[in-house]
């Protein structure tokens, strides 16, 4: 008797914990402007350019692993690869700024119903390229604040989820804003649209930066 009670407890703490385990992908088609200025100062050269609204076609990717073990963080990883806009110099000449990110979450579910809401923390590490009239490269890992927040719409297969990564100091600021919409077509396949907004408010020894980057984005995510 006690070896049934036992399987039948063990069966049952299993079935939990499979049920509390969750993996999810995303991959969008993603649509950035960027407004505002960038300057960048390396070894007493400085490249100072102007976005005026110039635009790249790029894609971004999202994944995460969600557990049952408590007190251990879950986990999300999120890849926008090398961005390409182009803006003017202080002289008239035409400079191309790339960026490319990386964001590494360790964050916690307070709630997962039929709301959900998580709370954690994010690296940023972001490497950007300058070429045109001065040629530099810069990286830079980025703490912050990370927020996100979900909802099931009642008899209809969509939810509405944003999530914001922020930090602030000293009058700086750095964001990065995206909300969509998520349609489940069958079975964990979702078809996503939505916004991302960022915006890069820095003032700096070796880099100023009014510079704000947005854009719609549409793709397709599968949870587990």
């Amino acid at each position: 008797m006690k070896k049934i009670l036992l399987a039948l407890c063990a069966g049952s703490v299993m079935a939990s914990a499979a049920t509390l385990l969750g993996f999810g992908i995303e991959a969008d088609y993603y649509s950035p402007e960027a407004k505002g200025d960038f300057r960048y100062t390396d070894n007493g050269v400085t490249s100072a350019t102007h976005f005026n609204g110039d635009d790249d076609s790029q894609y971004q990717v999202g994944l995460y692993l969600e557990h049952p073990v408590p007190m251990l963080p879950n986990l999300r990883a999120d890849f926008t690869p090398e961005t390409s806009f182009s803006g003017t110099d202080s002289i008239a000449g035409t400079n191309t700024v790339k960026f490319s990110q990386i964001d590494t979450t360790l964050y916690y579910e307070l709630l997962d119903n039929v709301v959900d809401l998580d709370i954690g923390l994010t690296g940023k590490y972001v490497k950007g390229d300058v070429s045109g009239t001065v040629n530099q490269s810069f990286d830079v890992i980025l703490p912050m604040v990370y927020m996100a927040a979900g909802v099931k719409i009642p008899a209809m297969p969509v939810r509405l989820d944003a999530d914001l990564k922020y930090v602030g100091y000293s009058g700086n600021s750095v964001s990065d804003m995206r909300i969509k919409a998520a349609w489940n077509v069958f079975a964990g396949l979702e078809a996503v649209a939505g916004y991302r907004y960022e915006s890069l408010k820095l003032d700096e020894n070796d880099i100023y930066s009014t510079l704000k980057i947005q854009g719609p984005f549409i793709g397709v995510g599968y949870r587990f």
